[in-house]
């Protein structure tokens, strides 16, 4: 009972504060590589979700302007998996018992095992860490929700040497433990101090971080990078005074409590929260050096946030980067083989055919209209900022190429373009939609 009226008192508390306060909780460009188009996910706490369309927001980018939103949607994450990494203070005070006569370490193991009940069905992944002195995997990113339920009771106490606290290195490596597929992603980090390195207090060298000891700046551009927010639980007097900054700056939230069923009642309220997020998707901009600032507005109500994307040519790269550009480089091959070459068995007559259905058209002489219009050739329903009359594609009399006209940019094999003489294996993309030239060998 406790437990549920705790929840209710967070959700109550957070509507007041943030009553119709549009905010940024993670900017994902993972997508941006393959598709071109950044995902923003954003809550709205007091607007009537029913009522929400596309046309009610508008996002822009600081020196660029308004940016082209591809779609919109409420919930998404309700039937998308979302990512958890659960990180967890086992430094010597951990062991300390509470007010209540339970040792801070058993009320942390007794809440994670509620939260991973919750989503264990889900279709969630999760993922333990602990940190001390040093930063220890107890369980990799998973769906095997027993797995990492077994693993928990391998969390042992630390010898003096490690028992100090390295809370904002942990963090930042905590941010990497992530896949790079698209989705929502979240660390959650449960402490019982403040942040207490062993080579400023203990006078050692690191043998990871050698003399480094991350700063809250650091941390927020690191969890911008790596899209990823952070929420933080102090379950201690003793708390950190910079965590509760870094959490709201990465887009999550910071919690204050002590008891085991106010610190269940955090996790379900996370989870709870990311849930009713809403999600929109633009495409992306030509950002110079890879940074750029977004600003996401609705009826008045706005909120901005550093929009970093991970620099795969050029700058730092490690070895995990380095494999990622192997990949994507492959995965550009396979696409250049798949619609640059011409088809084994080309088309009998021109034509465009949509990937996201079974749409197809043949192109006849004259114009073919594509748009949002049931009046058109070939008609885009669903997509969101689709014109009744988009494009079109006209035939030359004489040569009998096909050309593509729009009067609002569209991309043509990942390019911006407004007239595009078209080739077979050509992709277009028009506000989210994929279609694909073909035609017969001339």
């Amino acid at each position: 009972m406790k437990k549920i009226l705790f929840t209710a008192a967070l959700i109550i508390t957070a509507a007041v504060l943030w009553s119709q306060d549009i905010r940024i909780s993670q900017i994902d460009t993972n997508a941006l590589m393959f598709r071109g188009e950044i995902d923003i996910y954003f809550s709205l706490p007091g607007a009537d979700a029913a009522k929400l369309q596309t046309d009610d927001f508008t996002v822009s980018e600081k020196e660029l302007g308004d940016l082209n939103i591809i779609s919109f949607k409420n919930k998404p994450n309700e039937k998308e998996a979302i990512d958890f990494i659960l990180l967890i203070d086992n430094s010597g005070s951990m062991y300390e018992e509470s007010f209540n006569g339970i040792r801070r370490i058993e009320q942390a193991e007794t809440a994670l095992e509620s939260f991973l009940d919750q989503i264990e069905k889900s279709g969630d992944k999760a993922a333990v860490y602990t940190f001390n002195t040093g930063f220890q995997e107890v369980a990799p990113l998973g769906t095997n929700i027993a797995d990492i339920r077994r693993k928990l009771s391998s969390i042992s106490r630390p010898d003096a040497e490690q028992a100090y606290t390295e809370l904002y290195n942990s963090l930042t490596e905590a941010a990497s433990g992530f896949s790079k597929t698209a989705g929502r992603r979240a660390v959650i980090v449960l402490s019982d101090g403040e942040n207490y390195s062993i080579y400023e207090h203990g006078e050692n060298i690191h043998e990871r971080w050698g003399t480094k000891i991350a700063k809250p700046d650091e941390i927020v551009r690191v969890y911008h990078k790596s899209g990823v927010t952070l929420d933080g639980i102090n379950i201690s007097d003793d708390k950190d005074l910079s965590l509760e900054e870094i959490c709201s700056r990465s887009g999550g939230k910071f919690y204050d409590v002590r008891s085991t069923e106010e610190i269940s009642g955090v996790y379900s309220d996370i989870r709870e929260k990311i849930m009713n997020e809403y999600r929109i998707r633009v495409e992306a901009p030509p950002l110079k050096n890879n940074i750029g600032e977004i600003e996401l507005s609705w009826k008045g109500s706005s909120d901005s946030r550093m929009l970093m994307v991970p620099m795969l040519f050029g700058g730092e790269t490690d070895a995990s980067s380095a494999v990622l550009l192997l990949l994507l480089l492959a995965a550009a091959a396979a696409v250049a083989v798949m619609f640059i070459i011409p088809f084994d068995k080309p088309a009998r007559n021109p034509q465009i055919q949509s990937l996201d259905s079974n749409q197809k058209t043949i192109l006849t002489e004259g114009a073919t209209i594509i748009g949002a219009s049931r009046d058109a050739h070939f008609t885009l329903a669903g997509s969101a900022g689709v014109d009744p009359e988009h494009a079109t594609i006209v035939q030359d009399e004489k040569s009998g190429d096909f050309t593509l006209v729009s009067k609002r940019p569209v991309r043509v094999n990942n390019r911006k373009v407004k007239t595009r003489k078209l080739k077979p294996g050509d992709v277009i993309r028009i506000e989210g939609s994929t279609i694909i030239f073909d035609a017969p060998d001339s």
